[in-house]
């Protein structure tokens, strides 16, 4: 596969943008920068012409405040916008792997085939079934040509464009050195899931629940404005110790509807690929922040559940470590993608 250049890494979030340059990818990845933008409000997908040049207008801030030393970036498409499938096949050859792939695609992909970019992953091959194992990713042409047009407004050269849960798996495999586990990325709109089996993105999905519906849960059962439920979901969340717990109450049945769509995810992952559910689950995003989320998880679960750290394995200046401190895991995306060598 060819190298690709010395590059950024953008993850394009509905509250804000963020993005990371690396450098010595292939040996000891160090931090040459990184920025945080807010993210004009619903601007993200939209076939807006004015939104588009506003989401542009915040990259050329993003990219001007960060003094990156390159216009060429690598960015992740939002996972409830892509399809992704496991497959497996048995008894076919090598040679015969890109047809099997596409005839398969065009059977499960519920999106005409004239109207998708796709790709597939080798993940390896399960002797014991004579199969090889692929990953297989479509993403609609039109979400595609959006984003290059955003960036091309920005002044900004794609070199390449990938999924968020390949990126945050990239960065939880070569930082933290995860093979095995459960990512859960808390974002504003929906909290995306990914499994991964011995450092590959084996399944994911989107839950369309995220951390802002907990905002409106606060902001309807306590009368509030929307910023002060902000404020109280971010300092309070779910730790039954504060406020009597009334938070926690407002905010669980939310949060119960989230860990049962993960239940069923992990129970289809394992009926699908019949390979026994990881025992750790990982938090990334904005939202995996949220006070008490981590022994929540842990509870309703029943499993290891922590904040990711997709920072483990970059080398990073005490400066830019006192910044990063208090969010490590909401750049696993950015620094994902960042660290994409191929």
């Amino acid at each position: 596969m060819q190298k690709l250049p010395d590059h950024i890494g953008i993850d394009f979030g509905n509250h804000t943008v963020k993005a990371v340059q690396l450098r010595d990818l292939e040996t000891a990845p160090s931090l040459v920068s990184f920025a945080s933008q807010p993210t004009p409000i619903g601007v993200i997908n939209s076939e807006d012409e004015a939104h588009q040049q506003q989401l542009a207008d915040a990259l050329k801030i993003l990219t001007d405040e960060g003094r990156f030393k390159t216009r060429n970036v690598v960015v992740a498409l939002p996972e409830v916008s892509i399809f992704t499938r496991f497959l497996e096949f048995p008894g076919v050859k090598e040679n015969e792997l890109e047809d099997a792939v596409h005839w398969q695609a065009k059977q499960v992909v519920p999106i005409p085939m004239k109207d998708i970019q796709m790709s597939w992953i080798l993940l390896g091959r399960d002797e014991s079934k004579n199969a090889f194992r692929v990953l297989l990713v479509a993403a609609p042409k039109k979400l595609i040509e959006l984003y290059i047009k955003i960036l091309e407004l920005a002044k900004l050269e794609p070199v390449a464009i990938e999924t968020e849960g390949i990126a945050a798996g990239r960065a939880i495999y070569r930082s933290a050195k995860v093979q095995t586990a459960v990512i859960l990325d808390f974002g504003s709109q929906s909290t995306d899931m990914a499994i991964m089996n011995g450092g590959d993105l084996i399944f994911s999905q989107s839950i369309s629940v995220g951390a802002d519906a907990l905002t409106r849960a606060i902001a309807t059962d306590f009368s509030f404005e929307y910023s002060q439920a902000e404020e109280y979901k971010r300092n309070y969340g779910l730790d039954q110790s504060q406020l009597e717990g009334k938070i926690f109450t407002s905010l669980q049945p939310v949060m119960d509807s989230i860990v049962a769509e993960v239940r069923r995810g992990i129970e289809f992952y394992k009926t699908r690929t019949l390979i026994a559910p990881p025992d750790q689950v990982l938090l990334i995003g904005d939202g995996a922040l949220l006070p008490g989320l981590v022994p929540f998880l842990a509870q309703e679960l029943n499993t290891n559940v922590q904040l990711a750290d997709p920072w483990n394995g970059v080398k990073t200046a005490p400066n830019q470590d006192a910044i990063l401190s208090k969010g490590k895991p909401a750049y696993a995306v950015a620094v994902g993608l960042a660290l994409k060598s191929e």
